[in-house]
């Protein structure tokens, strides 16, 4: 029997979806392996919140941006010259603190944290105090270009220690300390790395507190601090 034109149209038809099949099916042992591909490739972006800051084109092997759900691990000091004022009296004076904080980015360039801070403070003649507390704080992510970023940042807290009051040579009276303290800071930061970065700049700390001697009176305290800070940060 001879097979018409229609018979043999439709059996090269039948040939090229037999060939189709067998080049886009894998073998019976293979698709397991294409699964477990699948699924890796989609966990990666989830994994790799580091790898989330970004470069530009134009700015080539440099950070442009840090995107949300980026967390950011930093060590800060700063030096301050401050002006007391207690009654009528003022006093020029140094004191310096150290942190450590740990910030969350809630949106493209923008984070949220807080900071442990520990505060020394010499007032001369043996005035000093020490105290430690916290403070939330939110920062903002301008950038500068090539790995750099201006970044405003203000926090807000609290600190709880002892002052020290020399009453005489040999005589030191101890009181409690609270003081609420506002924070705004204008440093620039420098990636270094995708995963390090450094960062210095001017800060204006506002502290206002009382302090009570032993089978004293409360005193209360106004401060305004102008300093400049630096400071290490990871990014992960």
């Amino acid at each position: 029997m001879t097979a018409t034109g229609d018979d043999r149209g439709a059996i090269e038809k039948a040939v090229d979806r037999d060939a189709t099949s067998r080049q886009v099916l894998p073998p019976g042992n293979m698709q397991p392996r294409f699964a477990l591909l699948a699924v890796v490739a989609s966990l990666v972006p989830n994994l790799a919140h580091a790898d989330d800051i970004g470069a530009d084109p134009n700015d080539p092997g440099r950070v442009t941006r840090v995107r949300k759900g980026v967390w950011e691990f930093d060590l800060g000091a700063l030096g301050v010259m401050s002006v007391d004022k207690q009654g009528d009296n003022s006093i020029t004076r140094i004191s310096t603190d150290a942190s450590i904080a740990i910030h969350r980015f809630l949106r493209d360039n923008l984070s949220v944290g807080a900071a442990a801070i520990v505060n020394y403070d010499s007032s001369g003649g043996g005035n000093t105090a020490i105290t430690v507390g916290g403070a939330g704080i939110a920062t903002f992510h301008f950038r500068l270009g090539l790995g750099a970023f201006l970044r405003p940042q203000i926090s807000l807290g609290a600190l709880f220690g002892k002052r020290e009051i020399p009453l005489d040579m040999t005589t030191v009276e101890e009181a409690d300390q609270v003081a609420f303290i506002a924070r705004i800071g204008l440093p620039i930061a420098y990636f270094t790395s995708k995963r390090f970065l450094l960062h210095a700049g001017p800060q204006l700390h506002i502290t206002a507190g009382t302090y009570t001697p032993t089978g004293g009176e409360s005193q209360t305290f106004t401060r305004i601090s102008g300093g400049f800070g630096v400071g290490l940060g990871y990014v992960f």
